[in-house]
């Protein structure tokens, strides 16, 4: 079991993880997590990020042909760009 200290935050209340179970969780610093509350539990989960497929992507976009921003293609060099 793992204990750990509510701290005051702004106007919000932080509770800090331990090492050992963000490690063994997959959690880092920056990951977003939701909360519930059951039966008296506080339960806190990780939030992943829904990864598409290439088909997926393409299926979203439907029968609308992709945009193509002319004007970039034809935008002089502002940098150490090398042209092709």
């Amino acid at each position: 079991m793992h204990i750990s200290t509510l701290r005051a935050a702004g106007g919000s209340i932080a509770v800090t993880i331990p090492q050992a179970l963000a490690k063994s969780t997959g959690l880092h610093a920056g990951d977003k997590v939701s909360f519930e509350f059951d039966s008296g539990c506080l339960i806190i989960s990780p939030m992943s990020r829904r990864k598409y497929s290439l088909q997926e992507l393409l299926a979203m976009q439907g029968d609308e042909p992709l945009l193509i921003d002319k004007a970039w293609d034809n935008m002089p060099n502002s940098g150490q760009e090398v042209p092709v």
